[in-house]
């Protein structure tokens, strides 16, 4: 017996609270098993991606996009310095799926979702591949403007007030530094960012790119904003095809 594609929403339990996702699966045989991408959105996580899941599946992958702490329904408070553990809890999630092969696994992270991604590949030893698209920095992200670019991007959010919640981002930025997190990763790692990024500059790309472990990948995008809204189709097409790569590869 086969089974249609499947998408929908779904909730995960995370310290009392109920977290919210989406939760896609390929067609198939109904025992078959895929593998599988976590999807990390970024602050405040307007942009989900979902172009890049709907691809995943047509290529036969699994994926589970989570909607972090006090971020478009999910209960509790958005804070940075409880991201990494969401997403260790959301890898463990989509793992025990059913449908999911465990040992395939991968996960795509976007903007500050590229920063929760990059550390947990180096806390998650047997994943098969990570995707930082314009990821976040570590300490240099910390600055003048923290507090004024918080209290606007907040404001959909359940959050802290804007001052506790920088003082959250300001010790999250040190204690979880992606450029020490890409030198202990070993799976593949893919980076992408726009050289006419303002929201997070280029040069952290091609700093964690130089940092990083191989096997690894940089793709800097000419012309391209932190959005990459001008060209979704060419990067929807190059992330999800080197996910599905590396998830297909032989272990």
């Amino acid at each position: 017996m086969t089974t249609t594609l499947h998408s929908g929403a779904t909730i995960l339990r995370y310290k009392g609270d109920k977290l919210l996702g989406v939760l896609n699966r390929p067609d198939g045989r109904e025992t078959q098993k895929f593998p599988g991408v976590l999807f990390l959105h970024g602050f405040p996580g307007a942009e989900k991606n979902v172009d890049v899941q709907r691809r995943l599946l047509a290529l036969g992958v699994a994926s589970f996009a989570l909607h972090f702490s006090g971020a478009w329904g999910s209960e509790g408070e958005y804070r940075f310095s409880s991201l990494v553990p969401q997403a260790r809890a959301a890898l463990k999630f989509l793992a025990t799926r059913e449908f999911v092969d465990a040992r395939r696994l991968a996960v795509f992270g976007f903007s500050m979702g590229g920063w929760a991604a990059l550390n947990l590949a180096s806390r998650v030893p047997g994943l098969r591949a990570v995707a930082a698209i314009s990821p976040v920095g570590g300490p240099e992200m910390i600055g003048p403007r923290n507090l004024e670019f918080i209290k606007r991007l907040s404001r959909p959010l359940r959050a802290p007030k804007p001052a506790a919640l920088m003082a959250d981002f300001r010790s999250s930025m040190r204690k979880f530094d992606p450029h020490q997190a890409v030198t202990r990763r070993t799976c593949p790692l893919l980076l992408v960012h726009g050289d006419e990024d303002v929201t997070v500059p280029a040069l952290i790309s091609r700093r964690l790119h130089v940092e990083a472990r191989a096997p690894k990948k940089l793709v800097i995008a000419k012309g391209a904003r932190h959005d990459f809204l001008d060209r979704r189709d060419w990067l929807t097409r190059l992330t999800a095809d080197w996910l599905a790569k590396q998830l297909y590869l032989p272990a």
